[in-house]
Protein backbone atom coordinates (compact mmCIF):
# COMPACT_ATOMS: atom_id res chain seq x y z
CA UNK A 1 0.00 0.00 0.00
CA UNK A 2 1.01 3.60 -0.82
CA UNK A 3 1.44 6.27 1.59
CA UNK A 4 2.96 9.35 0.49
CA UNK A 5 0.44 11.52 -1.12
CA UNK A 6 0.56 12.21 -4.25
CA UNK A 7 0.84 16.00 -6.08
CA UNK A 8 -2.69 17.74 -6.26
CA UNK A 9 -3.21 21.47 -7.05
CA UNK A 10 -5.43 23.02 -3.58
CA UNK A 11 -7.76 25.72 -4.79
CA UNK A 12 -9.33 28.25 -2.13
CA UNK A 13 -13.34 28.56 -3.85
CA UNK A 14 -14.63 32.56 -2.57
CA UNK A 15 -18.14 31.41 -2.68
CA UNK A 16 -20.69 28.21 -2.96
CA UNK A 17 -20.83 29.19 -6.47
CA UNK A 18 -17.72 29.77 -7.12
CA UNK A 19 -17.03 26.22 -5.72
CA UNK A 20 -19.66 24.62 -7.44
CA UNK A 21 -18.60 26.32 -10.91
CA UNK A 22 -14.85 25.15 -10.51
CA UNK A 23 -16.38 21.64 -9.39
CA UNK A 24 -17.93 21.84 -13.03
CA UNK A 25 -14.71 23.22 -14.91
CA UNK A 26 -12.59 20.55 -13.73
CA UNK A 27 -14.92 18.04 -14.09
CA UNK A 28 -16.04 14.15 -12.34
CA UNK A 29 -12.79 12.56 -12.64
CA UNK A 30 -10.41 15.42 -11.70
CA UNK A 31 -12.15 17.54 -8.68
CA UNK A 32 -13.42 16.97 -5.17
CA UNK A 33 -14.58 19.70 -2.69
CA UNK A 34 -12.83 19.14 0.44
CA UNK A 35 -12.80 20.76 4.22
CA UNK A 36 -11.11 18.24 6.79
CA UNK A 37 -9.80 16.28 3.87
CA UNK A 38 -8.93 13.14 5.97
CA UNK A 39 -10.91 10.64 3.63
CA UNK A 40 -9.74 12.39 0.39
CA UNK A 41 -5.93 12.15 1.76
CA UNK A 42 -6.31 8.96 2.48
CA UNK A 43 -7.76 7.61 -0.65
CA UNK A 44 -5.19 9.94 -2.17
CA UNK A 45 -2.22 7.80 -0.30
CA UNK A 46 -3.87 4.84 -1.19
CA UNK A 47 -3.71 5.66 -5.22
CA UNK A 48 -7.44 4.48 -5.60
CA UNK A 49 -7.52 5.20 -9.29
CA UNK A 50 -10.80 6.39 -9.93
CA UNK A 51 -10.61 8.97 -7.13
CA UNK A 52 -7.28 10.71 -7.69
CA UNK A 53 -8.37 14.03 -8.12
CA UNK A 54 -5.93 16.67 -9.36
CA UNK A 55 -8.02 19.09 -8.14
CA UNK A 56 -9.19 19.92 -4.41
CA UNK A 57 -12.01 22.64 -3.96
CA UNK A 58 -11.45 24.23 -0.80
CA UNK A 59 -14.58 25.03 0.63
CA UNK A 60 -13.38 25.20 4.50
CA UNK A 61 -13.44 29.10 4.36
CA UNK A 62 -16.60 29.63 3.05
CA UNK A 63 -18.95 29.99 6.57
CA UNK A 64 -20.47 26.88 6.68
CA UNK A 65 -19.18 26.12 10.00
CA UNK A 66 -22.01 26.72 12.85
CA UNK A 67 -24.49 25.28 15.09
CA UNK A 68 -27.61 27.45 15.95
CA UNK A 69 -30.91 27.11 17.38
CA UNK A 70 -32.29 24.65 20.36
CA UNK A 71 -34.05 21.50 20.29
CA UNK A 72 -36.77 22.90 21.07
CA UNK A 73 -36.56 25.27 17.84
CA UNK A 74 -34.17 22.82 16.05
CA UNK A 75 -31.40 23.26 14.83
CA UNK A 76 -29.24 24.12 11.76
CA UNK A 77 -25.71 22.77 11.61
CA UNK A 78 -23.13 24.00 8.37
CA UNK A 79 -21.74 21.51 6.33
CA UNK A 80 -17.85 22.28 7.41
CA UNK A 81 -18.46 21.88 11.21
CA UNK A 82 -16.07 20.20 13.17
CA UNK A 83 -17.43 16.55 14.43
CA UNK A 84 -15.63 17.90 17.51
CA UNK A 85 -17.82 20.81 17.90
CA UNK A 86 -21.28 18.98 17.35
CA UNK A 87 -19.65 16.57 20.13
CA UNK A 88 -18.93 19.30 22.64
CA UNK A 89 -21.53 21.61 21.83
CA UNK A 90 -23.99 21.90 25.45
CA UNK A 91 -27.17 22.46 23.32
CA UNK A 92 -26.69 19.40 21.38
CA UNK A 93 -25.69 17.15 24.22
CA UNK A 94 -28.42 17.93 26.11
CA UNK A 95 -31.30 18.04 23.54
CA UNK A 96 -30.32 15.72 21.22
CA UNK A 97 -27.69 13.68 22.87
CA UNK A 98 -27.75 10.80 20.01
CA UNK A 99 -26.29 13.30 17.76
CA UNK A 100 -23.30 13.72 20.19
CA UNK A 101 -23.01 10.68 21.35
CA UNK A 102 -22.44 9.78 17.67
CA UNK A 103 -19.88 12.37 17.06
CA UNK A 104 -18.17 11.33 20.42
CA UNK A 105 -17.70 7.91 18.38
CA UNK A 106 -16.11 8.86 15.18
CA UNK A 107 -12.64 7.70 14.76
CA UNK A 108 -10.04 9.33 17.14
CA UNK A 109 -9.55 13.10 18.56
CA UNK A 110 -7.16 14.19 15.90
CA UNK A 111 -9.68 12.94 13.31
CA UNK A 112 -12.97 14.62 14.99
CA UNK A 113 -11.05 17.78 14.83
CA UNK A 114 -10.26 18.13 11.61
CA UNK A 115 -13.32 16.43 9.89
CA UNK A 116 -16.35 17.75 9.38
CA UNK A 117 -19.94 16.66 9.72
CA UNK A 118 -20.92 16.71 5.92
CA UNK A 119 -17.39 14.87 5.55
CA UNK A 120 -18.29 11.61 8.16
CA UNK A 121 -21.93 11.51 6.29
CA UNK A 122 -20.18 11.84 2.44
CA UNK A 123 -17.20 9.75 2.94
CA UNK A 124 -16.17 6.97 0.58
CA UNK A 125 -17.00 3.35 1.59
CA UNK A 126 -13.51 1.54 3.25
CA UNK A 127 -13.95 -2.17 1.65
CA UNK A 128 -10.61 -3.05 1.08
CA UNK A 129 -11.48 -3.61 -1.92
CA UNK A 130 -12.14 -0.50 -3.18
CA UNK A 131 -9.32 1.60 -1.44
CA UNK A 132 -7.08 -0.93 -2.46
CA UNK A 133 -8.29 -0.40 -6.14
CA UNK A 134 -9.71 -4.00 -7.91
CA UNK A 135 -11.78 -3.31 -10.34
CA UNK A 136 -14.94 -3.36 -8.87
CA UNK A 137 -18.29 -1.63 -10.06
CA UNK A 138 -17.08 1.47 -7.71
CA UNK A 139 -13.59 1.54 -9.34
CA UNK A 140 -14.84 0.71 -13.09
CA UNK A 141 -15.29 -3.48 -13.03
CA UNK A 142 -18.20 -5.41 -12.79
CA UNK A 143 -17.99 -7.67 -9.70
CA UNK A 144 -18.33 -6.84 -6.24
CA UNK A 145 -15.42 -8.36 -4.43
CA UNK A 146 -16.87 -7.74 -1.03
CA UNK A 147 -19.70 -9.99 -1.46
CA UNK A 148 -17.94 -13.10 -2.41
CA UNK A 149 -14.44 -12.74 -0.83
CA UNK A 150 -13.35 -10.79 2.42
CA UNK A 151 -16.88 -9.39 3.67
CA UNK A 152 -16.07 -10.01 7.67
CA UNK A 153 -16.23 -5.96 8.51
CA UNK A 154 -17.04 -3.67 5.79
CA UNK A 155 -19.98 -5.35 4.07
CA UNK A 156 -23.86 -5.20 4.58
CA UNK A 157 -25.86 -7.58 6.76
CA UNK A 158 -28.82 -6.76 4.71
CA UNK A 159 -28.70 -7.09 1.24
CA UNK A 160 -26.54 -5.17 -1.42
CA UNK A 161 -27.28 -4.36 -5.34
CA UNK A 162 -24.30 -4.42 -6.82
CA UNK A 163 -21.99 -2.75 -4.17
CA UNK A 164 -22.43 -4.35 -0.76
CA UNK A 165 -20.14 -2.24 1.16
CA UNK A 166 -21.34 -0.65 4.18
CA UNK A 167 -22.31 3.22 4.66
CA UNK A 168 -19.36 3.77 7.06
CA UNK A 169 -20.32 7.40 8.56
CA UNK A 170 -21.47 7.92 12.25
CA UNK A 171 -23.67 10.72 12.23
CA UNK A 172 -25.77 9.80 9.05
CA UNK A 173 -27.37 6.72 11.79
CA UNK A 174 -28.34 9.50 13.77
CA UNK A 175 -29.24 12.10 11.77
CA UNK A 176 -31.66 9.90 10.24
CA UNK A 177 -32.84 8.74 13.15
CA UNK A 178 -33.24 12.77 14.36
CA UNK A 179 -35.51 13.20 11.14
CA UNK A 180 -32.44 15.67 9.49
CA UNK A 181 -33.08 17.01 5.86
CA UNK A 182 -30.09 18.46 4.19
CA UNK A 183 -29.36 21.40 2.14
CA UNK A 184 -27.22 21.05 -1.29
CA UNK A 185 -26.31 23.30 -3.92
CA UNK A 186 -25.53 23.03 -7.57
CA UNK A 187 -25.42 24.65 -10.87
CA UNK A 188 -29.34 23.77 -11.56
CA UNK A 189 -29.98 25.65 -7.80
CA UNK A 190 -30.36 24.69 -4.48
CA UNK A 191 -32.31 21.59 -2.95
CA UNK A 192 -33.39 20.22 0.38
CA UNK A 193 -34.03 16.44 0.60
CA UNK A 194 -34.37 13.69 3.79
CA UNK A 195 -31.35 11.67 4.91
CA UNK A 196 -33.14 8.75 2.94
CA UNK A 197 -33.10 10.83 -0.43
CA UNK A 198 -29.72 11.83 0.58
CA UNK A 199 -28.41 8.42 1.10
CA UNK A 200 -30.56 5.91 -0.57
CA UNK A 201 -28.18 3.11 -0.84
CA UNK A 202 -26.30 1.87 -4.26
CA UNK A 203 -27.24 4.29 -7.36
CA UNK A 204 -25.00 5.46 -10.33
CA UNK A 205 -24.69 9.59 -10.13
CA UNK A 206 -22.79 10.56 -13.09
CA UNK A 207 -20.99 7.15 -14.21
CA UNK A 208 -20.30 6.41 -10.55
CA UNK A 209 -21.23 3.92 -8.50
CA UNK A 210 -21.68 5.51 -5.13
CA UNK A 211 -24.70 5.69 -1.80
CA UNK A 212 -25.33 9.07 -1.67
CA UNK A 213 -26.65 11.29 -4.28
CA UNK A 214 -24.42 14.39 -4.10
CA UNK A 215 -24.18 14.86 -7.71
CA UNK A 216 -19.94 15.74 -8.30
CA UNK A 217 -20.75 19.52 -8.95
CA UNK A 218 -22.75 19.91 -5.95
CA UNK A 219 -21.94 21.01 -1.97
CA UNK A 220 -23.91 19.63 0.46
CA UNK A 221 -24.47 23.17 2.38
CA UNK A 222 -26.19 22.36 6.15
CA UNK A 223 -28.08 20.23 7.92
CA UNK A 224 -31.71 21.09 9.40
CA UNK A 225 -32.97 18.87 12.12
CA UNK A 226 -36.38 19.42 13.63
CA UNK A 227 -37.75 20.62 16.16
CA UNK A 228 -38.06 17.23 19.05
CA UNK A 229 -41.24 17.03 20.65
CA UNK A 230 -41.06 17.75 24.91
CA UNK A 231 -39.69 14.34 26.29
CA UNK A 232 -38.15 13.20 23.78
CA UNK A 233 -34.90 11.24 24.89
CA UNK A 234 -32.31 9.56 22.33
CA UNK A 235 -29.26 7.69 22.36
CA UNK A 236 -26.49 6.29 20.18
CA UNK A 237 -24.19 2.98 20.91
CA UNK A 238 -21.35 1.80 18.97
CA UNK A 239 -19.33 -1.57 18.83
CA UNK A 240 -16.31 -1.87 17.08
CA UNK A 241 -13.34 -4.51 17.29
CA UNK A 242 -10.82 -1.65 18.97
CA UNK A 243 -11.94 0.67 21.59
CA UNK A 244 -10.44 3.75 19.29
CA UNK A 245 -10.54 4.70 15.16
CA UNK A 246 -12.30 1.58 14.16
CA UNK A 247 -15.61 1.68 11.93
CA UNK A 248 -18.61 0.01 13.39
CA UNK A 249 -19.37 -3.77 13.61
CA UNK A 250 -22.61 -1.97 14.03
CA UNK A 251 -24.27 0.59 15.51
CA UNK A 252 -27.57 2.59 16.82
CA UNK A 253 -29.04 5.37 16.86
CA UNK A 254 -32.39 5.45 18.91
CA UNK A 255 -34.93 8.50 19.15
CA UNK A 256 -37.76 8.11 21.82
CA UNK A 257 -40.76 10.35 21.96
CA UNK A 258 -42.20 9.89 25.50
CA UNK A 259 -45.61 10.47 26.97
CA UNK A 260 -44.68 10.02 30.50
CA UNK A 261 -43.16 6.28 30.18
CA UNK A 262 -44.87 5.38 27.55
CA UNK A 263 -43.38 5.50 23.72
CA UNK A 264 -45.42 7.33 21.49
CA UNK A 265 -43.14 7.33 19.16
CA UNK A 266 -39.75 5.77 18.28
CA UNK A 267 -36.64 5.88 15.40
CA UNK A 268 -34.26 2.93 15.64
CA UNK A 269 -31.37 3.35 13.09
CA UNK A 270 -28.30 0.80 12.29
CA UNK A 271 -25.66 2.07 11.10
CA UNK A 272 -22.27 0.02 9.72
CA UNK A 273 -24.59 -2.99 8.84
CA UNK A 274 -26.03 -1.73 5.57
CA UNK A 275 -25.41 0.58 2.17
CA UNK A 276 -27.44 2.70 4.22
CA UNK A 277 -28.75 3.98 7.36
CA UNK A 278 -30.47 1.28 8.02
CA UNK A 279 -34.33 1.73 9.48
CA UNK A 280 -35.51 -0.69 11.66
CA UNK A 281 -39.13 -0.60 10.79
CA UNK A 282 -39.92 -3.37 12.79
CA UNK A 283 -38.00 -2.45 16.14
CA UNK A 284 -40.06 1.11 15.25
CA UNK A 285 -43.96 -0.17 15.24
CA UNK A 286 -43.35 -2.61 17.63
CA UNK A 287 -41.81 0.25 19.99
CA UNK A 288 -44.52 2.26 19.75
CA UNK A 289 -47.07 2.18 22.87
CA UNK A 290 -44.97 0.28 24.91
CA UNK A 291 -43.29 1.05 28.42
CA UNK A 292 -39.42 0.38 28.60
CA UNK A 293 -38.16 -3.42 29.90
CA UNK A 294 -36.05 -5.39 29.87
CA UNK A 295 -38.38 -7.35 27.83
CA UNK A 296 -39.47 -4.85 25.46
CA UNK A 297 -35.68 -4.26 24.93
CA UNK A 298 -35.39 -7.50 23.96
CA UNK A 299 -38.03 -7.81 21.35
CA UNK A 300 -37.81 -4.52 19.90
CA UNK A 301 -33.40 -5.86 19.07
CA UNK A 302 -35.17 -9.26 18.06
CA UNK A 303 -37.04 -7.04 15.37
CA UNK A 304 -34.27 -4.75 14.34
CA UNK A 305 -32.29 -7.50 12.96
CA UNK A 306 -35.21 -9.80 12.11
CA UNK A 307 -34.79 -8.83 8.01
CA UNK A 308 -31.08 -9.69 7.93
CA UNK A 309 -29.54 -11.22 5.09
CA UNK A 310 -25.94 -11.77 5.69
CA UNK A 311 -23.48 -12.80 3.26
CA UNK A 312 -22.53 -16.71 3.24
CA UNK A 313 -20.43 -16.37 0.60
CA UNK A 314 -17.17 -15.78 0.98
CA UNK A 315 -16.07 -15.57 4.60
CA UNK A 316 -19.33 -14.62 5.75
CA UNK A 317 -20.71 -11.52 8.63
CA UNK A 318 -23.22 -13.68 9.88
CA UNK A 319 -21.92 -12.81 13.46
CA UNK A 320 -22.36 -9.40 13.23
CA UNK A 321 -26.49 -10.02 13.25
CA UNK A 322 -25.68 -10.77 16.86
CA UNK A 323 -23.99 -7.33 16.85
CA UNK A 324 -26.28 -5.42 15.68
CA UNK A 325 -29.12 -7.20 18.26
CA UNK A 326 -26.63 -5.98 21.11
CA UNK A 327 -26.21 -2.49 20.14
CA UNK A 328 -29.81 -1.52 19.98
CA UNK A 329 -30.15 -3.59 23.42
CA UNK A 330 -27.51 -1.03 24.63
CA UNK A 331 -29.02 2.18 23.11
CA UNK A 332 -32.16 1.21 24.71
CA UNK A 333 -31.54 0.28 27.81
CA UNK A 334 -29.00 3.19 28.34
CA UNK A 335 -32.96 5.25 28.47
CA UNK A 336 -33.84 2.35 30.78
CA UNK A 337 -33.12 1.50 34.49
CA UNK A 338 -30.53 -1.15 33.37
CA UNK A 339 -27.92 0.72 31.29
CA UNK A 340 -25.13 -1.54 32.31
CA UNK A 341 -25.96 -5.11 30.84
CA UNK A 342 -23.17 -6.37 28.22
CA UNK A 343 -24.12 -5.73 24.58
CA UNK A 344 -24.02 -9.31 24.08
CA UNK A 345 -26.60 -10.11 26.81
Amino acid sequence: MRTEVSKFALIQASSVSDAVSKLTQYGVDNAVAVAGATDVISRNKNRITTMMQQYLIDISGLGLSYINGSSSSGFTIGATTPISTVANNSNISSGISVLSQAASAVATNQIQNMGTIAGDVLQEVWCPYVRNDFPCWRNGGNVCYGAIGDNRYYHSIFGGRLCYANHAGDLAPALTALGATATIQGSLGTRTVSMEDLIPGINVISGRVKENTVDYNEILTEFQIPAQPSGTVSAFYKARDRGTWDFALASAAVVLNMSGSTISKASVVLGGVDVKPHRATGAESYLSGQTLSESVIQNAAAQAVADATPLTTGIGNAYRVTIANGVVRKALRSLSSTPNASVYD
